[in-house]
């Protein structure tokens, strides 16, 4: 069975699930596919030719990298009104001839290699070229990217000696250049780090921060504040929320540490992020993507907000690190900032908190690289949406993959420290239904109301452009839903 199979429209009973066994059946085979070998005579020319057996895996991933940075490049090309001008016409020509990219997203695409390149210490062709050849690029793709942009860096004499090694290598490389680019483009959005406790210190000071996020107009980011502390101080110290270098301390020396009253650092610590959000134009909690720059302009200085937007948009997990990279050539310091901040802050921010009350698709661990469902191309299925959305709210694989019935009882087996089985719901939950094969997310409980989040409501697979509108936030009695569901069971956060 082919993903062509699949995604043929299918009408659902009730909730309109398209997870039938036909799929997951498919979608379990797909994955053993992966670690067996096919015993088809018609692989047995491929297998005869290492090259092309290599050049089609790549051309595999590559099309799933086109999938995974379609979203930000076309936003990023809507933003800009100009086409960036690239100077090597040639490497455009291959680039648009073997993966069909339209001119216009070069633009991108040419910055981050150029930066990418410029990163990357120059070696040897020969060692480079015997070591990318040696390594098959399944087993060691990040090493085979780097060297990858070292034979691409390479003049046109070099050119000749790649040619040698046939048209097969060559091809091989261009798509791991490609794939290397976006690579670096998919890490855009997203936190994807575990949730911690806070510390006592820090929720002693819960009170003082409210306070002073009132008088700033910020009250309903109490959460994030607290966070911001954590990762600062974890509460300690007499400047928890180390303020001192802001503009709005006026009282002490602008050297770190140098606030030595720790009221004056939150009061000063909340006006700064106070300012970021604004700056940031955060238009609620659910707006993640918006957040994630407000904090990581607390961290930089809020110039890095202006320079984000100006030349990328918003925030990306990339554009932070090339921004440090920038002020420590410009200030000849041996670091600058933290480029992780975001994850480093929001793995400190509760569950109703950080995931928002929206799906933030900018994620791609969440919603395409890492979630198992996109792999095989099942893109709006209830369990490709419950998938990503609880990793976006816990920041770890859930360790489901199969149909939606079974994925409570499959993540208590993955994680039975973290999750317990239960027919009651808890904020947070996954749940299942018993009767109706269906999997989504509890968002929050209020007495018998439940507020849940899921997807696949046209029950049918979808492109990931169709899939990021085919989800709903409802409410519900219990009763009802559970009558609905022909029974519910719940995996509960401990």
């Amino acid at each position: 069975m082919n993903l062509r199979d699949i995604k043929t429209k299918q009408k659902m009973q009730a909730i309109k699930t398209k997870d039938t066994k036909g799929n997951i059946r498919h979608f379990i085979k797909q994955q053993t596919i992966h670690n067996k070998k096919s015993d088809r005579k018609e692989d047995a020319p491929v297998k005869s030719n290492p090259q092309v057996q290599a050049t089609n895996s790549v051309s595999v991933a590559a099309k799933q990298t086109v999938i995974e940075s379609k979203y930000r490049a076309t936003k990023l090309i809507k933003q800009k009104h100009h086409e960036y001008k690239i100077k090597s016409t040639n490497k455009k020509s291959i680039i648009e001839s073997n993966h069909g990219i339209h001119p216009q997203r070069i633009s991108y695409i040419s910055k981050a290699k150029k930066h990418v390149v410029n990163k990357l210490n120059a070696t040897k062709m020969k060692k480079s070229t015997e070591q990318f050849v040696s390594k098959p690029i399944v087993q060691n793709t990040t090493h085979a990217i780097k060297k990858s942009f070292h034979i691409v860096k390479k003049s046109v004499s070099t050119l000749n000696t790649l040619f040698s090694f046939g048209t097969g290598l060559i091809l091989l490389i261009v798509i791991t250049l490609f794939i290397g680019t976006f690579s670096v483009l998919a890490q855009d959005g997203g936190s994807n780090s575990e949730i911690v406790s806070l510390s006592e210190e820090v929720i002693a000071y819960e009170d003082t921060i409210r306070k002073y996020a009132k008088e700033y107009d910020i009250e309903d980011y109490v959460s994030l504040l607290q966070a911001i502390m954590m990762q600062e101080s974890g509460g300690k110290g007499n400047d928890p929320m180390q303020a001192s270098e802001s503009g709005y301390n006026t009282k002490y020396p602008r050297i770190p540490n140098g606030i030595t009253e720790p009221e004056y650092s939150i009061d000063v610590g909340t006006h700064t992020f106070s300012d970021c959000v604004k700056k940031a134009n955060v238009k609620d909690p659910s707006d993640t993507e918006h957040i994630y720059l407000a904090l990581q302009g607390y961290n930089y200085g809020s110039g890095y907000i202006d320079w984000a937007i100006s030349n990328f948009g918003g925030y990306s997990k990339y554009n932070a690190q090339q921004f440090s990279d920038m002020k420590k050539q410009e200030l000849n310091v041996s670091g600058y900032g933290d480029p992780s901040y975001v994850d480093h802050v929001m793995r400190y921010v509760g569950i109703t908190f950080r995931g928002g009350t929206n799906p933030n698709f900018n994620n791609m661990d969440a919603w395409i690289t890492k979630n198992p469902y996109a792999k095989t191309g099942l893109y709006g299925q209830c369990t490709w949406f419950a998938w990503g959305r609880f990793y976006e709210l816990y920041g770890y694989d859930p360790g489901f993959t199969g149909n939606g019935w079974d994925c409570v009882d499959q993540l208590v087996k993955a994680h039975p420290d973290k999750f317990k089985r239960s027919s009651t719901p808890k904020a947070g939950a996954v749940f299942s239904g018993i009767g109706k094969n269906h999997v989504g997310i509890v968002l929050k409980v209020d007495g018998n109301n439940i507020t849940i989040q899921d997807g696949n409501y046209d029950g049918i697979t979808n492109t990931f452009e169709d899939a990021k509108k085919d989800w709903q936030t409802n409410t519900y009695t219990l009763d009802y839903y559970r009558a609905r569901m022909g029974g519910i069971v719940f995996a509960n956060p401990k």
